[in-house]
């Protein structure tokens, strides 16, 4: 593997492994004279179900995968906590729940979940008071445009959840009922990851739940460490530690369910099982504007994106054109424009072609959709400043 990278002033002045050894030196000296380690304060308080990843440089990118994902650079993140698992179904429906989010989730995310189309269900009956079959009997009436079209929305969801239910709970020659049948889907898929959700379903969970979605760069250091892996355990494949390789049908795994695939923090399916949003916009170059860079957050805020996509012919002020397009999230058509295509990592289960799943679950490997767009493979997971 090719990990040649632009050298930084310390790594020419320093020999990699001396300047190792000088590191290690330094803070034995501290621990030695009391002093704590820099980061005991964060992982004192390190959040349930998150693990922290400490601050510093890393090898991001590759030079021997996909264009987009050259040049191999060395990037600085500030350390942050991040989820040990992806969202799991459970966390999702809770959120829905509380958040009353029924109508407002963008992805049919309910259709893997029995416990999500068991909540929509009950949503619906307690809204109109009826059940669907007499919901669908009442003849249309010549109401307000506006209501018209909520309710036809609701009709078809509600419908979409009753059907998804029936397929996921059919009954088996045993003679077992369908409602033991239910109860059972609802226990085993509490920890299997949610997915067909959008970005946009991703970043309202993440800001109810208070956090957000790491960074591309976050992200990537979380999976492969300071080293430059491959993949998040080391840089041979080794298809026993991840869920990837299978039939689309397959479907994930209950998310830890591979330990010996962890990352070098403790991250677990960041190689497999759903492919997983990030925060930033896609830029199929922006790695060649991104080197020696602390914390970048994707091209909307790099040079390189004002110089391609801020046109100062149409406004005077750069701050000005911000406020008007303050999340660019409204234009909805797929292009190869940046403000139209965010970025998934990770893999996912799926990939039976000869070397695609270990291409495809690699630490550097980069994928993109539109943020309104859902995938029956996309979930996602969080990450929270570690003060």
């Amino acid at each position: 593997m090719n990990r040649s990278f632009e050298t930084s002033r310390w790594d020419f002045a320093v020999p990699k492994t001396c300047k190792e050894t000088v590191c290690c030196v330094i803070l034995l000296l501290l621990l030695a004279a009391g002093a704590p380690a820099p980061w005991s304060h964060a992982v004192e308080n390190r959040p349930a179900g998150m693990v922290l990843v400490p601050g510093g440089q890393f090898l991001m990118g590759s030079d021997d995968g996909s264009p987009d994902e050259s040049p191999a650079h060395r990037v600085y993140v500030s350390p942050f906590f991040i989820d040990a698992h992806e969202v799991t179904n459970a966390q999702f429906a809770e959120f829905v729940r509380a958040a009353e989010a029924f109508d407002k989730v963008e992805g049919p995310w309910f259709r893997f979940s029995a416990k999500g189309c068991l909540d929509l269900v009950a949503y619906y009956e307690k809204r109109y008071g009826m059940t669907l079959d007499e919901f669908e009997k009442i003849p249309s009436e010549n109401t307000d445009e506006e209501e018209a079209t909520r309710k036809r929305l609701a009709g078809l969801r509600w419908r979409s959840a009753v059907e998804a239910l029936r397929h996921m709970a059919k009954e088996e020659k045993t003679g077992e009922k369908t409602e033991e049948k239910i109860q059972e889907l609802v226990k085993s898929q509490v920890r299997l990851p949610v997915r067909g959700v959008s970005w946009r379903d991703a970043a309202a969970y993440a800001r109810w739940a208070g956090k957000r979605l790491p960074t591309e760069a976050e992200w990537e250091k979380a999976a492969r460490g300071a080293d430059g892996r491959r993949y998040p355990w080391g840089d041979s494949w080794d298809p026993e530690r991840c869920r990837t390789g299978h039939e689309p049908e397959a479907g994930p795994l209950p998310v830890g369910s591979f330990p010996g695939g962890a990352s070098p923090y403790g991250c677990m399916d960041m190689a497999g099982n759903v492919w997983e949003w990030v925060s930033d916009w896609y830029g199929e170059n922006y790695y060649d504007f991104s080197r020696n860079s602390k914390d970048p957050k994707g091209p909307r805020d790099s040079d390189w994106y004002k110089e391609n996509y801020y046109d100062p012919s149409r406004v005077s002020d750069l701050s000005e054109w911000r406020q008007n397009n303050p999340d660019l999230l409204r234009t909805p058509r797929q292009g190869r424009e940046s403000n139209t295509r965010k970025t998934l990592r990770g893999g996912g289960w799926s990939g039976t072609m000869p070397g695609q799943a270990r291409y495809n679950v690699r630490c550097a490997r980069r994928l993109w959709s539109n943020p309104s767009y859902w995938a029956a493979d996309t979930g996602f997971r969080c990450v929270m400043e570690a003060k």
